[in-house]
């Protein structure tokens, strides 16, 4: 019972990291975003921010409590810098969040937050153990257990002898680790009740953004579409499927990429097609872009294929040559992973010391 109360409390917690990350990334790049939008991109500096510390250490095989230590030293950094610097934006980030809980305030509300925690109670009571779940979940616990990152395979224990890039170039499951190791919490539950229920959380947050700006900024009509697509999610759950990875497997990498990655590219490229020269727009593109790899590798491809899609188009239509300027800039990261991962796959290796 504890543990699963720390659960709780790390997941208010990084709800309150991301809309802090937001906000310092809007206060350091002077951005207007709504409070939704905010914590949406924050979600997405944060996990960019932790691949870009942890990347080199995995790659140069450190010890995974140097990488626990640096993690805390740079987020409570980010944590003072937006205290100090952007106290004020943080205060109105709050009020946002209250004042538009208190202006959709009804029996509508109630029902699509009592829908979205049914969810979130639905994931974590299921039982499904495939084989990618032995592996995650195992690699998450070894690299606590062992203090060392990747170098034991997660679903048999047996050291490897060069570490896997298919995993390797995404420090998705050594946050987890970091979690488990900082609360004391074993790897199955972090995943389970932590990272499944964030999956969820943030999929509804895109959905009731996305909906403000399909329908100008109605709430309620907002609100609504959130509501009828988890209703679809409950019954449109086939195997393999963006919905499978949401009501059972979401506290996987795949999971993130179905429902929280994507539909966020989704979002961005909906902004970006209404007004294709705001900065806001582009930086939303760009941090979902370099964050997309960060939280799953099975972003690799599909994340850059969809934004060069959408540019193309509106390129075709405006002749704009500084969106083509700006897509290449946004695709840069994940261009650099691919390239990696294939140097990889025809016989790169970094060999286990």
């Amino acid at each position: 019972m504890a543990q699963l109360a720390r659960c709780m409390l790390i997941i208010v917690l990084l709800g309150i990291e991301f809309g802090i990350f937001g906000t310092g990334f809007c206060k350091i790049f002077r951005l207007r975003l709504s409070a939704c939008e905010k914590t949406l991109l924050g979600f997405f500096v944060y996990f960019g921010l932790f691949q870009t510390a942890a990347l080199p250490m995995i790659l140069l095989q450190r010890p995974f409590h140097e990488l626990v230590w640096l993690w805390i030293a740079l987020a409570a950094a980010v944590n003072l810098f937006v205290l100090f610097a952007a106290g004020r934006e943080l205060i109105r980030l709050l009020r946002g969040f209250f004042a538009a809980a208190w202006r959709m305030k009804g029996l509508l509300l109630a029902a699509v937050i009592f829908l979205v925690l049914f969810v979130c109670w639905f994931q974590g009571t299921q039982q499904y153990m495939g084989w990618d779940t032995t592996d995650y979940i195992g690699t998450v616990n070894t690299t606590v257990y062992t203090d060392t990152m990747y170098i034991y395979e997660g679903n048999s224990g047996v050291q490897a002898e060069f570490l896997n890039l298919r995993y390797a170039l995404s420090a998705f499951y050594m946050h987890s680790a970091f979690l488990c190791s900082v609360a004391g919490v074993g790897g199955m539950m972090i995943q389970k009740y932590v990272l499944g229920t964030v999956c969820i959380l943030m999929h509804a947050l895109i959905l009731f953004t996305m909906g403000k700006r399909l329908f100008t900024k109605d709430e309620k009509k907002a609100l609504f579409m959130t509501g009828l697509v988890f209703v679809m999610h409950l019954g449109f759950q086939t195997m393999y499927s963006a919905s499978d990875f949401l009501l059972i497997r979401a506290y996987e990498a795949k999971g993130f990429c179905a429902n929280v990655v994507i539909p966020a590219m989704f979002y961005a490229i909906l902004c970006f097609w209404e007004q294709q020269e705001k900065r806001e727009h582009w930086a939303l593109l760009f941090a979902v872009s370099f964050s997309s790899v960060p939280i799953s590798m099975s972003s690799l491809v599909i994340v850059p294929a969809l934004l060069v899609i959408a540019v193309l188009a509106q390129w075709f239509t405006k002749r704009n040559w500084k969106i083509l300027w700006r897509c290449f800039w946004c695709a840069v990261p994940n261009g650099v992973y691919l390239i990696i991962y294939f140097l990889y796959t025809k016989g790169f290796q970094i060999m286990i010391k």
